[in-house]
């Protein structure tokens, strides 16, 4: 038997619904929910739905590109780490950090100021292409791995988006694309729906959500 047909609107307003009420511009996020449940022909059940919603909850309470606590420290760790795997001399690593970026700021500057994982990609994505050390300590590589308001690996994000259904234009990289809503979610719902399975029901307890929305 055909599946009954999906009312956009009608689904777009259910999304909307679900998401918990202390969230702003709501029905955007819906918008861009059900845009990628329909590229990726995904049904907007109340379970996928239901699904999606608690990660995005989980991962970043309906924050487009979360602040992490305690990030300046966690990135300077990661380089120092680099540098002593390198044999790279703490002096030499300091005057690295003291370049002028393109922002017009030092890069130890921008570390110190660092909220999110995007501000962190672009300050790497920056260190690499402008300064020697960069490339020695990170080779082409950014070491910011994840992004997006469902916390999507950007290697997912990079592999899924050669098949060709995201939806939108993409003017800059994939690692661009999921640091924004529209992009970060249509990449996470691809992560946690979008696979075949061998068992019949999603393995996934909604009754105490549901309760509550």
């Amino acid at each position: 038997m055909r599946e009954p047909a999906i009312d956009p609107d009608v689904a777009r307003a259910d999304i909307a619904r679900r998401i918990p009420a202390s969230v702003s511009d709501r029905d955007n996020w819906a918008i861009d929910i059900f845009a990628a449940f329909e590229a990726l022909s995904i049904r907007p059940t109340p379970e996928n739905v239901c699904a999606v919603i608690a990660v995005t909850e989980q991962e970043s309470t309906f924050q487009v590109n979360p602040p992490i606590p305690g990030l300046p420290a966690i990135a300077r760790r990661e380089i120092d780490a680099r540098a002593a795997r390198y044999k790279i001399p703490k002096l030499v690593l300091n005057t690295a950090l003291g370049v002028k970026s393109p922002t017009g700021q030092t890069y130890r500057e921008r570390l110190e100021k660092v909220r999110t994982e995007h501000e962190l990609s672009v300050l790497f994505a920056d260190f690499i292409g402008m300064v020697p050390l960069g490339e020695r300590l990170f080779g082409s590589l950014n070491p910011v791995r994840t992004g997006g308001p469902m916390q999507v690996s950007i290697a997912y994000a990079e592999r899924h988006a050669v098949d060709k259904r995201y939806p939108y234009p993409m003017p800059g990289s994939v690692r661009d694309e999921v640091f924004t809503r529209r992009g970060g979610m249509y990449f996470g719902i691809a992560h946690l729906l979008d696979y075949p399975v061998d068992y019949p029901e999603m393995l996934f307890r909604f009754a105490d959500f549901n309760a509550g929305h």
